[in-house]
């Protein structure tokens, strides 16, 4: 919190951190300022409240400047209340469901830590005995792929395995689970503005940067798995010959359960694309 309004002092306390202003005797000038800066969610959002003399009906991040300093003060208490209300209830609820997004679908899971939880301000990782977890399976440092494998021809292998908390997979079901978390009301004022600030950010998140795993090389690579499984099936050795390599080694997994796990997971994949797809074209309307 900063302030340019003459004669007014700023006071800090905490934590948490909370701020105070006195106007003190003198009225601040038209045109002077007092700026409130609020971080929530690794976001920075800012509101601004201008003085204006020549306006009886001051607009969006003003307020009025009255008779005396503590009018003054009452009329800056009461843009500050609504402001931030709006700004509660829109940008930082957004910015809110994505952060508890984040941590629920952590690993591990975080949870609030601290009595009376009400009041709470920290975290702790969850643990089997206090906090549901989304994903309970296999959590390897080998390569997803590698969980599951199965043997083409003698000289042909291929891998099919996945792991539902890979980061592509992960990213999907957690920004449609902050969509999901999130309630709209037409009769809600601020139902459009929250939308759309929730909207912003899952685009931008869904929108992931080079280098990092997204659902789709997860299906390019299960594509190459098909591509060679079925080149094994052509493949010029005889039934007599591949039995012969592979006496003492029969994996009991034939090409056909392989081909249809794989199509299976595909199809998974390809519905978690185009629920993707269909992020970046959510709107409150659509939703609602």
């Amino acid at each position: 919190m900063t302030s340019n309004l003459t004669g007014s002092t700023v006071t800090q306390s905490g934590p948490p951190n909370a701020y105070a202003v006195d106007l003190g005797s003198t009225n601040p000038s038209n045109g002077e300022n007092i700026t409130y800066r609020f971080t929530a969610a690794r976001r920075v959002e800012r509101k601004h409240h201008d003085d204006r003399t020549t306006s009886t009906n001051p607009g969006p991040n003003q307020f009025a400047i009255g008779a005396t300093s503590d009018m003054t003060a009452s009329n800056l208490q009461a843009a500050l209340a609504a402001a931030v209300g709006k700004l509660a209830d829109t940008s930082l609820a957004a910015a809110s469901a994505m952060a508890a997004a984040n941590d629920f679908f952590g690993n591990p899971p975080q949870r609030v830590a601290g009595s009376p939880l009400t009041s709470a301000t920290g975290f702790v990782a969850g643990t089997a005995a206090d906090t549901v977890s989304w994903y309970i399976g296999e959590s390897g440092t080998d390569p997803a792929r590698g969980t599951a494998t199965a043997q083409v021809d003698p000289s042909i292998s291929v891998s099919y395995g996945v792991r539902a908390e890979e980061q592509g997979i992960r990213w999907v079901v957690q920004n449609v689970a902050a969509l999901a978390a999130m309630t709209f009301s037409q009769s809600d004022p601020n139902a459009a503005a929250r939308s759309m600030a929730l909207d912003q950010r899952v685009a931008t998140a869904l929108d992931v940067p080079p280098g990092t795993q997204k659902v789709e090389d997860i299906e390019a690579e299960l594509a190459g798995a098909q591509v060679t499984l079925a080149a094994g099936d052509r493949s010029p050795h005889s039934d007599q010959e591949h039995a012969g390599r592979h006496v003492g080694q029969i994996e009991g997994i034939s090409n056909e359960d392989v081909a249809s796990k794989i199509m299976a997971l595909q199809t998974s994949l390809q519905a978690s694309m185009q629920t993707t797809s269909l992020l970046f074209k959510t709107s409150l309307v659509n939703y609602i």
